[in-house]
């Protein structure tokens, strides 16, 4: 042994990337040499390798790794375009991207040179030139066109129901959004989208006026009107009322037309004009602490710091939101929650701040009958609270209208009508004082009943005499405002699976004959040879596993069921099932947009015209629809076909922001 060579650094060899690499099968699409070191690098990780083929292949092996590829994969199967349309394809999906996460046309003037600094040997980014007008005219003649597109295709052929709703933004120009709900052909799913934002003059929004350019959107279209079956938009009067309204002028042109008032706008409603009956000093002390505690950081430290002093959970005063009576029951709540906390408070504010307002807010404090009326009020706003979450929900629901609204007047009847009274509620008479219970043993709930006890009986009979007209006008806006009388709704309920599947649930509903007149529907004998054969199909077991699937699974099993022929067994049904479940249970997809439309315009974005605001919020509204964003939205031809100077700068004449 050479002693000599003892102790000395053996020198590593430097592998070189080997360009032969780029050719095996095993490594294309992901590997490349790295741009500044003697590595290979991961295009799909962002990580460097040793330019050893084992370490590659280990690499390769990865989870995280196998996890990316199949991200990229969609991206791979493009090999077939062009270097044009492959171009093409990734500037309309860097506009879905913006259009999807909202964010500013102008940030794609860095976002576009900074992808070419980061990604030097890709050639399709390095041709790409997006800048901010370009971006938007291909989210609006591009993606917002096609899908609009595709959209009027299917309503060309099918029945939909319409939901309308007016802004309420103070400006020169008012929205009207209009969105369609349609069963999809293609899964058999229920679609809820965005048709379009129409820009009305606030100077003059007459019904006249409103119905004039809801017509011309369908003519410009080309959208039949005759398809539309179903009507839903909010209480206002020059919507829904009886005389020149617009829903009046649509009428005159589908006289079979189903009108349903937004349900949590109805019960919205019903609650405020039954709170208008108890004092207004339940309100009046919900604004005042908010507004005296909420505008200084000074006091809600101090308050913090009563509320870890009392044990209580260190929770924000709330304020009243606009749709006030959607969030009062939170507001009381969170006022009774630290009741204590904010007597306390206010006691130490009036020596401190000497103001008359915290003299005020401290009288309500002290005075039991607020109190009293709070804890009520926390009870009876849950019924309204507990019927509005349900029919925010997006899931077919217009079979439950009729039940859960006949639920709902019961549930308030109960606290004050007698029972036997109750039974019958299309001939519930409240005038009659012989129909409603004693005032002593009116029910105002458990907290409220425990606080009165020590109340004197005259006190105690003054507030339940509130609470009663509290009640009273509660049920009787109920009768008149929502779905409980109408046997229409109430034969709805045979989309239900213990109705359509069991005899047992059939007895009221002997055929579907009601319904298919109302809807205009002419094939009624066969409709109701379908309708009675149906629990004749399936046995016992079948019915069980039917019944616990979704109701639109449901049905679309139900639906498919052939004769020995292969032809359908319930073609009839099916047609007026599409039909039925178009019908729209709440206008909350409506108030939806306005959600997308005021995160979309926001202080920044105060320059971006309808046309631009309609296309964002088209895409955003066909993107939640479908349950897709930015990353798995797929590129058509019909996109890569717009995508050109002609249709691009098509509206040149129009500017992108004023």
């Amino acid at each position: 042994m050479d002693c000599s060579n003892k102790g000395a650094i053996k020198k590593r060899r430097v592998r070189e990337f080997q360009a032969s690499w780029l050719d095996d099968s095993s490594f294309k699409g992901w590997l490349a040499p790295h741009l500044s070191e003697n590595r290979a690098l991961c295009m799909i990780c962002n990580k460097s390798i040793n330019c050893r083929k084992s370490d590659l292949i280990n690499h390769s092996h990865t989870v995280k790794h196998i996890e990316n590829s199949g991200k990229c994969k969609a991206i791979s199967n493009d090999n077939t375009l062009s270097h044009r349309d492959k171009v093409k394809r990734a500037e309309i999906k860097l506009a879905a991207f913006f259009a999807d996460h909202n964010i500013a046309f102008s940030i794609v003037d860095h976002l576009v040179p900074l992808l070419k600094d980061i990604s030097i040997d890709s050639k399709i980014v390095q041709d790409l030139s997006l800048s901010r007008k370009k971006c938007s005219k291909i989210v609006k003649n591009i993606i917002a066109k096609r899908e609009t597109e595709k959209l009027i295709l299917n309503l060309k052929t099918r029945k939909f129901s319409v939901l309308i709703d007016e802004s309420t933004d103070i400006s020169e120009t008012k929205i009207m959004c209009v969105l369609v709900r349609y069963l999809s052909p293609i899964n058999k799913k229920i679609s809820t989208q965005l048709l379009d934002l129409i820009s009305l003059d606030a100077k003059d929004c007459s019904s006249s006026k409103i119905f004039e350019a809801f017509k011309n959107l369908f003519q410009t279209k080309q959208i039949p009107l005759t398809n539309i079956i179903g009507l839903a938009c909010d209480n206002a009067s020059v919507m829904i009322g009886c005389n020149n309204s617009f829903m009046t002028h649509l009428k005159s042109e589908i006289p079979e037309l189903i009108t349903l008032n937004c349900i949590c706008h109805s019960s919205a409603l019903v609650a405020s004009r039954a709170c208008e009956k108890l004092p207004d000093i339940c309100e009046n002390l919900i604004k005042g602490v908010a507004s005296y505690i909420s505008g200084s950081a000074k006091r809600c430290a101090i308050l913090a710091e009563f509320q870890n002093f009392f044990h209580v959970d260190r929770h924000k005063v709330l304020k009243l939101a606009n749709t006030r009576w959607l969030s009062f029951q939170k507001c009381v709540c969170r006022l009774l929650e630290n009741w204590d906390v904010l007597k306390s408070y206010f006691l130490l504010a009036v020596v401190e701040d000497k103001l008359k307002s915290a003299e005020t807010i401290l009288h309500y404090f002290q005075d039991n009958l607020i109190k009293a009326y709070l804890l009520f009020l926390k009870y009876s706003l849950n019924f309204f609270n507990t019927f509005n979450a349900l029919f925010q929900f997006r899931n077919i629901l217009i079979h439950l209208l009729y039940k859960n609204s006949r639920q709902l007047i019961l549930q308030f009847g109960q606290n004050f009508v007698k029972l036997n009274v109750l039974n019958d509620i299309f001939n519930l008479n409240l005038k009659d004082k012989n129909n409603i219970q004693p005032v002593n043993e009116i029910y105002v709930g458990p907290e409220c009943e425990s606080f009165l006890e020590n109340f004197t009986v005259e006190c105690v009979h003054e507030i339940k005499l509130k609470c009663l007209d509290f009640y009273v006008t509660a049920v009787q806006k109920m009768l008149n405002r929502l779905p409980c009388k109408d046997p229409f709704f109430e034969q709805l309920s045979f989309l239900d699976p213990k109705i359509a599947l069991f005899n047992d649930g059939r007895i009221k509903i002997k055929d579907l004959t009601l319904i298919a007149k109302r809807l205009n529907y002419n094939n009624i004998t066969r409709l109701a040879y379908e309708w009675r054969i149906l629990p004749t199909i399936f046995d016992d077991e079948k019915k069980v596993e039917l019944a616990s699937l979704e109701i639109d699974e449901m049905w679309k099993n139900v639906l498919e069921s052939k004769h020995f022929d292969n032809s359908k067994i319930f073609p009839n049904l099916e047609n007026l099932i599409e039909i039925v479940f178009s019908l729209p249970h709440s206008n909350a997809e409506a108030e939806r947009i306005f959600s997308i439309v005021t995160d979309v315009k926001c202080k920044k974005r105060n320059r971006l015209t309808n046309n631009t605001l309609s296309a964002i919020c088209i895409v955003r509204s066909s993107f939640q629809d479908q349950n897709i964003n930015c990353y798995n939205f797929e590129v058509d031809d019909k996109h890569l076909e717009l995508h050109n100077t002609a249709s691009l700068y098509l509206d040149q004449t129009s500017s992108d922001e004023d």
